[in-house]
């Protein structure tokens, strides 16, 4: 298991990382992207997170990377949806259909569940 300092980390990381991606996406949380720019967008942050993942996944205290990637992946798709749902349902006024709505953002709800682990069944080959 996870210490409280770890888990009170990934949580703050996760609030940071979802603050960041709101502040980019502003004033409607890229839904003026156009549809080319909102594609383009699931590539990069998918390649972002390849070479920041592994980095991730060493500051943990255990060296279970597949566990700790699972953890990463909850942490990082969990909250952040849920941080989603205040700001787009509870303070934006809209319903939980914005998953469809705002399909760029439900991808990585996904993604980082098979991106997480599979880099690091990388790290322990």
């Amino acid at each position: 298991m996870l210490d409280l300092k770890t888990h009170l980390s990934l949580l703050a990381m996760s609030f940071v990382t979802w603050g960041f991606f709101v502040l980019l996406g502003l004033p409607d949380y890229y839904q003026h992207w156009p549809l080319v720019a909102q594609l383009l967008i699931l590539p990069a942050v998918t390649a972002l997170y390849v070479p920041l993942t592994p980095w991730l996944l060493r500051r943990f205290p255990s060296r279970d990377h597949r566990r700790n990637a699972l953890w990463l992946a909850l942490y990082l798709t969990v909250p952040l949806f849920l941080y989603d749902v205040i700001y787009i349902v509870v303070i934006g006024g809209d319903d939980l259909s914005f998953v469809l709505r705002y399909w760029y953002l439900s991808f990585f709800y996904v993604s980082f569940w098979i991106q997480f682990p599979w880099v690091a069944r990388g790290m322990t080959h």
